[in-house]
């Protein structure tokens, strides 16, 4: 079979705007095909990860079509892995792969062209697969600063900026495909627009602490990974951010170790009936999670506990307390992360290993 050249574009699109265009109008130039793997797939609706993966998808496909372009586009989903860089790049190359495959195409018949806005941190990732080449785009500008999803985002759920200038600065079809996409989704959007108010009111109050003591001060929280006979106790969310979401019982410090926290919070949001000591005994690992980005409202640190109960008795008894609307033990292969509060799905991830979650882009693209 003759050489087939791929590229590769990797991105959240949240949404899809112009400056998206532009890279695959490049890949169009320089390549048979393009494969596009949407990140933070499978993630609950919230302020930055306001779409499905699927309607980015179809945003992709309608504004592509829409200019012109006739290049053989295919997307699939490709899930965030805040704390294990290997496996996002391990998905990454099982997504190619499976492609691939699909396609009918050997390895050895392709060429493989990741492109991408080589623009900051977040475009890291263009120089973790050397077995590939890469193909650098000039990001699109406005007023001196890169084209982004969150002004656009911003633009449609916070601030409420007029579609025209939306369309200015992001691209007609790309705004106009959001608009119809709010006009369909009300409860959705009511819903991103509550988290957004909430996230920039909690950003404010972070802002004035900041100009009081001059530098950045996290929040700093506990949680409890709580394990029994194969099941994980987690607690649905009574309030904002994340009302209605699962999550793991805990909260911020209040002048204690981060251990009392995570106690305490345990037994206020689930009354586990477990005395203070005996738990204390139960604690099998702890480990501090502080990517930058693991909640939208800001900086916000958090050390997880992980209580081993005893296997083989019946399940402790649990009841939704304090912030939690109830409290629940979960088989932990069921976890999937569109259900799950801001990072706690990775958490657990680092927590509880060698467990089979519901975790592969390949295996997650045929469930939903």
């Amino acid at each position: 079979m003759s050489q087939v050249t791929l590229s590769v574009i990797i991105g959240r699109f949240q949404p899809f705007h112009k400056g998206h265009r532009k890279l695959f109008e490049h890949a169009s130039h320089i390549s048979d095909q393009t494969l596009v793997l949407i990140g933070s797939s499978f993630r609950p609706r919230s302020e930055k990860n306001a779409f499905k993966w699927t309607e980015r998808a179809d945003f992709i496909a309608n504004a592509m079509k829409a200019s012109g372009s006739t290049a053989q586009i295919t997307c699939l989903p490709l899930i965030d892995t805040l704390y294990d860089d290997k496996t996002w790049a391990g998905n990454v190359r099982t997504a190619i792969d499976l492609h691939l495959r699909t396609q009918g195409i050997a390895r050895a018949d392709a060429n493989i062209v990741l492109v991408g806005h080589d623009k900051d941190e977040s475009s890291r990732y263009l120089r973790w697969f050397p077995e590939f080449k890469a193909a650098a785009v000039e990001a699109e500008h406005n007023a001196g600063t890169v084209l982004n999803a969150t002004d656009m985002r911003a633009g449609f759920f916070l601030d409420k900026t007029p579609v025209a200038k939306l369309r200015d600065v992001f691209g007609t079809v790309e705004t106009d495909q959001v608009v119809a996409w709010m006009d369909s989704h009300p409860d959705a959007v009511a819903q991103i627009r509550a988290e957004a108010a909430y996230n920039q009111s909690y950003r404010e109050n972070y802002q004035k602490a900041v100009s009081a003591f001059g530098y950045e001060i996290p929040a700093d929280c506990a949680d409890a990974v709580v394990v029994q006979n194969g099941h994980i106790l987690l607690v649905e969310r009574a309030n904002a951010p994340g009302r209605g979401l699962f999550a793991l019982p805990g909260g911020h410090l209040q002048k204690e170790t981060a251990r009392d926290a995570a106690i305490r919070e345990l037994i206020e949001e689930t009354r586990l009936n477990i005395p203070r000591k005996l738990l204390e005994g139960r604690i099998a690992a702890r480990q501090v999670f502080d990517h930058p980005e693991r909640s939208e409202r800001g900086w916000v640190r958090t050390e997880a506990f992980k209580f081993e109960l005893i296997d083989g008795k019946a399940q402790e008894k649990v009841k939704g307390s304090d912030d939690a609307k109830r409290a629940f033990w979960m088989p932990i292969n069921q976890l999937t992360p569109d259900v799950m509060f801001e990072d706690h799905f990775d958490i657990i991830q680092a927590l509880v290993p060698n467990v089979p979650f519901a975790y592969s882009s390949v295996l997650m693209s045929r469930m939903h």
